[in-house]
């Protein structure tokens, strides 16, 4: 099937590098009929990835499901850390709301409908924007969402807790790897002070990172050394079941295999159960016996996850 060409925009310019987001258009959008907007990020451990790495099923959405998808970049650590990364999910939503934006989509797109979406780390973000999770400690308390400016969040097997051992518990191989990764399989990506970037192809050599950051449990140093922001700060279930979230959660789905060895599907499942103490439905999807990244088949189509978010969209 061919795929249609996204926009291109930089929608942000720091430390030398063009933030960039694609933006891909259904053909039924209008002017006087504009698409609501899914805006996903990549995964990759917030260390690689790309915008370039959307699913098929999210390539399809457009015309199968009459959704603007915007697929935005953001900073990759270590060069730099958590805070500067939120503040670039922060700037893609303010801008997918400026006037800049609805000129280079000829005003065809509606932002004021907008759902948040991404992929493990990706997952993890559409949750800490979507609920305001972190903005404080991040700097950015006065980019707090307000209450109704995110219509939904779907989360793909999200990273949601720095807390969990298995980001800290060395695994001398990594059980899918088969071998351990030497370290200078990773440099220069492991030095904080090497140059910055904002995306990583899918097969470049930095695509090995974050398998050796699971081999060697570092994923909050990687992140936050030098911040003085503890870890906990960005745990999604334990900030809605003590409520420090700036909004009450809109409306949530989480989709999650149980064989997952990249991202232990407990993270969502410590999510759904924050949701429920505090009394706000979430509706969560556990593909039986499925692994990280399987939605990234031509097959899967995602149809719970498109039919919740339409839904959400049109409320």
């Amino acid at each position: 099937m061919a795929y249609p060409e996204p926009i291109e925009i930089a929608f942000k310019h720091v430390d030398g590098l063009d933030i960039m987001m694609d933006v891909y258009l259904p053909e039924k959008a209008t002017e006087k009929d504009p698409a609501p907007v899914l805006l996903w990020w990549h995964g990759g451990g917030l260390l690689q990835g790309t915008r370039k790495g959307l699913g098929p099923h999210m390539l399809r959405a457009p015309a199968n499901h009459d959704l603007c998808i915007v697929s935005a970049d953001y900073r990759l650590a270590p060069q730099t850390r958590m805070p500067s990364i939120l503040s670039d999910c922060v700037d893609a939503i303010k801008y997918i709301r400026s006037p800049a934006f609805a000129a280079a989509t000829q005003n065809r797109v509606n932002p004021s409908k907008l759902a948040l979406s991404g992929s493990s780390a990706g997952g993890w973000l559409s949750l800490l924007n979507g609920l305001g999770i972190g903005y404080e400690a991040c700097g950015l308390g006065a980019e707090v969402p307000k209450a109704g400016s995110i219509a939904a969040i779907a989360p793909i097997y999200p990273i949601t807790d720095l807390l969990d051992p298995f980001w800290s518990t060395k695994k001398y191989p990594v059980s899918y790897m088969g071998r351990m990764i030497e370290r200078s399989e990773v440099e220069p990506f492991i030095n904080s002070v090497d140059e910055k970037t904002s995306g990583a192809a899918v097969n470049s050599r930095r695509a090995i990172f974050y398998h050796y950051m699971v081999q060697e449990g570092i994923l909050e140093p990687l992140l936050l050394d030098g911040t003085n922001i503890p870890p906990e700060t960005f745990s999604v279930a334990a900030a809605i079941k003590s409520r420090k979230i700036a909004i009450s959660p809109p409306p949530t789905y989480i989709v999650h295999g149980n064989a997952d060895l990249k991202v232990p599907h407990r993270q969502s499942t410590d999510v759904v159960a924050a949701y429920k103490a505090i009394g706000v439905e979430v509706e969560y999807e556990e593909p039986e016996g499925l692994d990280h990244g399987y939605d990234l088949a031509e097959s899967v189509d995602m149809a719970g996850m498109y039919d919740f978010i339409v839904r959400a969209l049109k409320a």
